[in-house]
């Protein structure tokens, strides 16, 4: 198994991004994809099937398959990420994506399992053999995992008020949220948000916020032509230096230099409109 791309979408809202990513098309032989939508409301469309979108749904298709993502509410654009890979000589996989190919539908694998896609999209676009090996090997126990039944990754967040801060959270990347809002909109204090949230989560509320911030961040330099002053304005960072500093110590990088290495390319390798199929 190969990755042919790997793409991370942020609020699909642009006119040239949604009649490019909006647009019907397909993949060519032995393209696998699979869309996992974070946020957003919108419709999928997959051959004659159509599905509402909703968060931590995740869609396998198949070569081919002529689909389509229709965003239908400006006010609440759509998140995904997008894997395509290639199956060729590998036959077991192969076998093992037409036994997920019987599924009456998408799987609900939960909207907090972003972090493993943004996992895979950086090893992805690291260039070195090492991190590109293990994001394979992740990708296929994910794979192998969902045609266990095993709902891979699923939100183990039984607490409905993780849920709420998560969801909070998410409608908040381009505003501020300070831990005393967050807590406050939840209906906890502070110090019950932090110690619950870092049980279930494995970080503070507001690490996993700058988290986000800065995820939102990568898809806009990797995606768009907005300079990185007009990241940081968007992301309501108090200054550039800000948004670079807190850019850095997650990323690795700077914005610019992150923009550099990941720009990514107008769509996916291979990709055909329906009269091309």
């Amino acid at each position: 198994m190969e990755f042919a791309d790997i793409i991370f979408v942020w609020h699909l809202e642009d006119e040239a991004q949604l009649a490019w990513h909006g647009r019907r098309h397909s993949h060519g032989p032995a393209l696998h994809e699979i869309h996992y939508f974070i946020s957003g409301t919108g419709s999928f469309m997959d051959d004659r099937r159509r599905w509402t979108i909703a968060p931590g749904a995740l869609h396998l298709t198949a070569p081919s398959s002529i689909h389509q993502i229709v965003a239908s509410d400006a006010r609440r654009p759509l998140t995904y990420y997008a894997v395509l890979f290639d199956t060729a000589k590998d036959g077991e996989l192969l076998d093992l994506l037409q036994s997920l190919g019987g599924s009456p539908g998408p799987w609900n694998i939960g909207s907090s399992r972003r972090f493993f896609f943004a996992e895979l999209l950086e090893r992805f676009f690291s260039g070195r053999e090492g991190p590109l090996r293990s994001a394979r090997h992740q990708f296929m126990a994910f794979l192998w995992d969902l045609a266990d039944g095993a709902s891979p990754h699923r939100d183990a967040i039984a607490d409905a008020n993780i849920e709420k801060s998560l969801a909070i959270m998410q409608g908040a990347i381009d505003r501020d949220l300070d831990l005393g809002d967050l807590a406050s909109r939840v209906g906890l204090s502070r110090e019950h948000l932090v110690r619950t949230f870092s049980a279930r989560m494995g970080m503070s509320p507001m690490k996993y916020y700058s988290r986000l911030k800065v995820e939102a961040a990568r898809a806009m330099l990797s995606s768009t032509n907005l300079r990185v002053n007009e990241i940081a304005d968007r992301l309501r960072y108090s200054s550039q230096f800000n948004f670079a500093r807190a850019f850095r110590r997650l990323a690795g990088m700077s914005p610019s230099e992150y923009r550099a290495r990941h720009l990514q390319r107008a769509d996916f390798a291979a990709a055909k409109g329906p009269d091309e199929a």
